[in-house]
């Protein structure tokens, strides 16, 4: 397995590219296909939303995975877990991932006024096809018991199938920005790796434009943390804990 010193330096190049990839496949997926699709078969947004969040999700994944491989690492979990930082959390890391949550959202919705500068540029406004939930202000545009234009009781699967993506979301993203990257990073930009990735993160949510003001902040700081602290599990637990909101409001709905 390949040590720290052993991995190659991620030069600035090489980082627009692999942040600017997934940036790419995010937005046309969101911004044109799934509208595409949505209107062309005449369902739920929600129907079209969900099978793009699991593949492009799932995307992030694969890439992690292929990326790990491809490096000459053994297929072995001791292996992974020390290429990727996934090093036990103590209570300074439980600490830092107390204080990320809270940090997140008072930034978020501290900020979330921003949403409203970015919709009035056209290139960044939402489309028409889009669900109200899935613009700026979205949590002030939920309808009790329906989401995206589908009614919600009693449908399972969009709980099982969001779950998958949750997943992927979480453990594709954490693991490819703050696993795979961020070490490489570390070796091209030192101990400004962090303002790069935290940068680069942010702007990769160019298909949800109207947050990358709200959520730089948060991301900044995460990354500074899970650098200093040379563990990527912070990030997972971070994320999965903040964007499980959505999720329970899914499961609400479908209990009704």
């Amino acid at each position: 397995m390949l040590s720290l010193q052993e991995l190659k330096p991620l030069p600035l190049g090489k980082t627009i590219l692999f942040f600017t990839v997934p940036a790419i496949i995010l937005y046309v997926t969101h911004y044109h296909l799934v509208p595409a699709y949505v209107v062309g078969k005449g369902v739920a947004y929600l129907n079209g939303y969900l099978v793009g969040y699991v593949v492009t999700m799932g995307f992030f994944v694969v890439a992690t995975l292929v990326a790990y491989l491809m490096e000459g690492n053994p297929v072995r979990w001791t292996a992974f877990r020390r290429r990727y930082r996934l090093r036990r959390m103590d209570k300074i890391d439980w600490l830092w991932t107390v204080i990320l949550i809270i940090f997140v959202l008072i930034t978020y919705f501290g900020l979330s006024y921003t949403g409203e500068w970015v919709r009035s540029v056209p290139l960044l406004a939402p489309r028409g096809a889009w669900p109200t939930e899935f613009g700026p202000g979205a949590v002030n545009n939920f309808v009790p018991g329906e989401f995206m234009g589908l009614p919600l009781h009693g449908q399972w699967w969009v709980v099982l199938v969001y779950t998958l993506g949750w997943f992927f979301n979480i453990f594709g993203e954490e693991l490819w920005f703050r696993g795979y990257l961020l070490p490489r990073q570390e070796l091209a930009f030192g101990e400004a790796a962090w303002v790069v990735n935290g940068l680069m993160f942010s702007l990769t949510h160019i298909w949800q434009p109207w947050i990358i003001i709200a959520i730089l902040p948060s991301s900044l700081l995460l990354v500074y943390i899970v650098q200093k602290r040379r563990n990527t599990w912070i990030g997972i637990f971070q994320h999965g804990i903040v964007n499980s909101g959505l999720l329970l409001v899914l499961i609400g709905g479908v209990i009704g």
